[in-house]
């Protein structure tokens, strides 16, 4: 006999972060009519537990490293892609926030205080994705106006980026508006067991096809193709006019001391440029993966049955990539942006 290892003792449902369907709790009404597990894909037991084990080692240092960065850019404000950049860190931060609150009934329980909060979680982690994705965007747009100006000059100062990321906030705040009214926290009867569970289930008026298919429909475009396809001729566009030559030629009309302080300043606004297609490429590669499975089976579910196990397993590990990548957000602004280094060195001296 082959004994299985569940995520939480006594649970059958096999998502560490649950998508957004009928309900969000792990009690046994949600269990979303979920096919059996099959007891000879063992990938599927250890692929969970890895992911089980693996979340909240991702998250935490993810955590640590984005209020890093934070405690770092606002010691050096002086830009507009640093204020750009704080704003997305201060948005990854409430993200992995609500995303651990949903995360946290695998590793607690089915906690009633959890279960209440989970409608609003799941509303604020749309918000603060929305967010995310959409800053990103909007400071590598401002890049690619300052990188195609025929003249070195700057297009947005740091007090104005302030503005846009607020602006950001706001519509990612009215676009996830509908989640706010999309679940709530009520008593339902199991009668497998005869016992009545709290859980987080769908509202009658947001449980009809037509609102699911148009919001299914409405979060892809906002998170996936319209993203994606700006991000991808940004990165292009950006590693275009990036080149020593073309650099080179906008500012032949700014007076430098010496040419070595033109190859300096050159070579800075090339990192600049790198640190925003890196993150580009980085989102872009990381949430790929799990945008796509989502996509495949509302469209082909004859190919990925969403109540299949199979696409359960792989639900968790595209959400361990996808909440790897903001691990690595620390690492390409050191590697990136000079004044980044200067600034956190700098810090851990006053530290010492």
């Amino acid at each position: 006999m082959s004994s299985y290892v569940d995520l939480y003792p006594h649970s059958d449902f096999p998502f560490i972060v649950p998508p957004l369907r009928d309900c969000l709790t792990i009690q046994a009404p949600c269990s979303m009519s979920l096919a059996p597990r099959n007891t000879t894909a063992y990938w599927h037991e250890v692929s969970d537990y890895f992911c089980f084990l693996a979340l909240p080692v991702i998250m935490s240092l993810a955590v640590v490293m984005e209020i890093m960065s934070v405690m770092v850019l606002a010691r050096q404000v002086r830009q507009s892609l640093d204020t750009y950049l704080m704003g997305l860190s201060l948005a990854a931060i409430l993200l992995l926030t609500c995303t651990t609150l949903l995360a946290l009934q695998h590793y607690m329980g089915p906690d009633p205080y959890l279960v209440h909060t989970q409608p609003y979680t799941a509303s604020c982690r749309d918000w603060f994705w929305y967010s995310a994705i959409w800053l990103l965007v909007m400071m590598s747009f401002e890049r690619v106006l300052t990188v195609s100006a025929s003249r070195a000059t700057t297009l947005c100062s740091a007090n104005q980026a302030a503005v846009v990321v607020v602006m950001v906030f706001a519509v990612g705040l009215v676009s996830a508006l509908p989640r706010f009214w999309e679940y709530q926290a009520a008593w339902l009867h199991d009668p497998a067991t005869n016992r009545t569970a709290l859980i987080a289930k769908k509202t009658a008026s947001t449980a009809t096809e037509e609102y699911n298919i148009m919001y299914f429909w409405y979060v892809k475009s906002v998170t996936l193709f319209v993203p994606f396809l700006m991000m991808i001729s940004m990165s292009v566009t950006m590693g275009c006019r990036s080149r020593r030559s073309v650099l080179t030629k906008r500012y032949v009309a700014v007076k430098h001391s010496n040419g070595v302080a033109l190859s300096r300043k050159i070579k800075e606004e090339s990192a600049l440029s790198t640190l925003l297609i890196m993150l580009m490429s980085l989102y872009m590669l990381c949430s790929a993966p799990a945008g796509v499975l989502d996509l495949v089976a509302h469209v082909v579910p004859n190919w990925l049955d969403p109540t299949s196990r199979t696409f359960a397993s792989l639900y968790n590990i595209f959400t361990v990539v996808f909440f790897f990548q903001f691990d690595m957000h620390f690492i390409i602004y050191f590697c990136f942006n000079k004044q980044f280094r200067i600034t956190l060195l700098t810090f851990f001296c006053c530290c010492c």
